[in-house]
Order: structure tokens, then sequence, then C-alpha cells
């Protein structure tokens, strides 16, 4: 494997981080594909896909939210709206920006946020990739799931 597989400690630390609050995240099996409204691709250094961490419209807005503190009614009404606000989006894109930390140390490849799409279309699954998904307890934003796909 040339990254790392998510912390789970590692992770409830950055989302304590952002939310400004405790955050939990608990390891589980997987996610399902119809739940995805936004995939984060990232690339290598040589510009190749090589992971990706994907999440539903809610825990999407409750992020995106929670870094600027626009209180979880805002998150709610995205959510009925089916559409993250521009600062929303922003927030939610430099939240990405930070996860890829989560699959990377001292030993292994360096790679970077390319794109934060919607939907699931760009999710790296397969052969040589594997899985890491999680559910986190975002404080006052409720609750969500990532997870994770890395070579």
């Amino acid at each position: 494997m040339k990254f790392k597989k998510p912390d789970k400690d590692q992770l409830e630390g950055m989302l304590t981080m952002i939310l400004g609050a405790d955050a939990e995240a608990a390891e589980v099996k997987g996610v399902d594909d119809a739940s995805i409204g936004f995939t984060a691709m990232y690339i290598d250094d040589d510009g190749a896909h090589a992971a990706t961490c994907c999440c539903s419209l809610a825990t999407a807005a409750a992020l995106g939210c929670a870094l600027s503190m626009i209180p979880p009614g805002g998150a709610e009404g995205m959510v009925e709206d089916k559409e993250l606000t521009a600062t929303a989006t922003d927030n939610f894109y430099e939240v990405m920006n930070i996860f890829s930390s989560l699959l990377m140390n001292d030993k292994s490849a360096h790679l970077k946020l390319a794109t934060v799409d919607a939907g699931s279309e760009s999710r790296q699954t397969g052969d040589g990739f594997e899985e890491q998904a999680f559910s986190i307890m975002l404080g006052k934003y409720g609750k969500g799931e990532l997870v994770f796909n890395y070579c």
C-alpha cells in the first residue's frame, strides 16, 4: 500500500478541532453508494488517482458549516434544499484537504486533494484499493459517515 489506513483517533482529533467540541468516530463495515453525496479525489505526485473520501450531503453540510460556525439549522436547511451554499462548499473543500493527512505518514507517498465532486462516480474501489469507513458523531451537527478508499 502506498498510503496508510486512516486512524480513528487522528480523525477524532481533526473533527474535534473543526467542531470546537468533542467528536467521536467508530470504524464501520462500509457505506452504501446511494448515500454518498460528495467524493473528494486525491492524487499522488504523478497525478494518478490515489484515494477518495466520500460522505453524504448531510455530513458535507455539517462539516462545511462547523468550520465557520454556521449553526446546525443552516446545515439542516442545506440538506432540505439538497445543495450546499458557496461558503459551506468552500469550507467542506478545506476539510477534505485537511483529511488528506489521515492517509499519509513519514513512510507513505505524498498525495493532495484534486477535486470534490457531487455524487459517488469518482469513488475509487476495486483491485488495489483498500476501504476504511467511519461512523462519526459531530456534536450539535448530528451524526454522519465517511468512507476512505486508498491504494
